[in-house]
């Protein structure tokens, strides 16, 4: 990276410094005034560098934890294995981290050390040694916003001028280290509009079965992650393409390779934006993504039997073992499947008393069954209206609590 480039995404990182969380600014004075180094790092410099706004802003420091503690107030250490330090902001947590290296092969075999539960995960080091245990180059360029220091040791801003995503060191040994980076590697080139390094695509393409060796809660994670993206299809393209369907998603791997399933499927996918699913709700993501399924493979929606699927061994493993979805949450959007049923049948709903309406009204099941009822064409834009318009009438209809 020329001086010139590096000037003009420091001006990026100027331009965007209302983006930046003040507390995040004022943890980092507050360990700068400690004489320690401390920089935001990973995706929040990552996402301001491509424009996007970030959510979370995780701080890099030379501190120890327990000094890291001492000087930021209404913080915490947390951890067995990675030990940080979550500093608490009204309903926000930043997490600030002690520069980590690689441990030396002498230092784990070492008497003193061999008996201490994930020593490897705990050795400090300098800033340039943590940028190389990062995972991909973009998500290891710091940036102090006191000070204006950016420091880059991987490469990180060339592969965001190419729109490149790449892994740090060898793709076959980091994925083989933590092989949930092959979700991440995807789900990132999608969120960014990046491209997959031929190198990291070909590992990931050659290491897929990799993947089954991701812990299921982490894969759930990602999951959602992929869900939330603008643009779900091409990356559920991209997992089928590269087989981590077949290991990790059976299931949608065989719906895949159905043609006239897979478009239904899709036809589906692509209509969850415009109807207004709440896509930082796990329960309304994985509704939307399990009854596209249900509909895709079901000739109709009224030949999918409900109560039938409790006994269904594969669409139980689509649910539990596959996508991670917790019991209480299949519960919840079988329910709400059940529910749009009496969402169709208006005039039976106009003939109840009140008393029933509005207990139909307030069922918790409600406004979920209403979007997935969209979703399937079971219900028109006037049933919705019908709806929206009944929900209105009730809730002015009650009175105001007193104070």
């Amino acid at each position: 990276m020329t001086s010139d480039q590096n000037s003009i995404y420091l001006q990026k990182l100027r331009s965007a410094l209302d983006d930046i969380d003040p507390q995040a600014i004022n943890i980092i004075k507050r360990l700068k005034e400690a004489n320690f180094d401390a920089y935001i790092v990973g995706g929040a410099i990552r996402d301001l560098l491509v424009g996007l706004k970030p959510k979370d802003f995780d701080i890099a420091t030379n501190a120890l934890p327990n000094e890291v503690k001492k000087k930021v107030s209404y913080s915490f250490i947390i951890g067995r294995r990675f030990k940080l330090v979550h500093a608490r902001r009204g309903d926000k947590i930043f997490e600030i981290a002690t520069y980590r290296r690689e441990a030396k092969a002498e230092e784990l075999s070492s008497e003193v050390m061999i008996d201490l539960p994930f020593v490897e995960e705990n050795f400090f080091g300098n800033i340039e040694e943590d940028s190389f245990r990062r995972d991909f180059t973009v998500n290891a360029i710091f940036y102090d916003p006191v000070t204006e220091d950016l420091v880059d040791h991987c490469g990180g801003l060339n592969d965001i001028a190419s729109q490149t995503l790449r892994v740090i060191g060898n793709p076959t040994e980091r994925i083989k280290e933590d092989p949930i980076r092959i979700l991440r590697a995807i789900r990132l080139s999608q969120k960014l509009s990046f491209q997959i390094a031929s190198t990291l695509r070909e590992a990931i393409h050659q290491n897929a079965v990799e993947i089954q060796r991701g812990v299921l809660p982490r894969r759930r994670e990602e999951w959602i992650k992929f869900f939330r993206l603008a643009n779900i299809e091409s990356a559920l393209w991209d997992l089928f393409d590269l087989d981590i369907f077949k290991y990790v998603l059976p299931t949608l791997h065989e719906l895949f390779l159905n043609e006239p399933q897979r478009e239904e499927f899709l036809f589906y996918i692509r209509r969850l934006p415009s109807i207004g699913f709440d896509f930082n709700d796990p329960v309304e993501i994985f509704a939307a993504i399990i009854y596209s399924y249900l509909l895709a493979t079901h000739e109709h929606f009224l030949k999918i039997n409900i109560h039938n699927l409790s006994d269904d061994k594969k669409f139980q493993n689509f649910c539990k073992d596959e996508l991670g979805v917790f019991k209480a949450e299949q519960i919840s959007i079988e329910i709400t499947i059940q529910h749009i049923h009496g969402l169709t049948k208006k005039e039976s709903y106009l003939t109840k008393g009140e008393r029933r309406q509005k207990a139909f009204l307030n069922n918790p099941h409600f406004n979920l069954a209403l979007k997935l009822g969209l979703l399937s064409g079971e219900l028109t834009a006037s049933d919705f209206d019908f709806w929206m318009s009944e929900k209105q009438r009730q809730s002015s209809e009650d009175p105001t609590p007193k104070t």
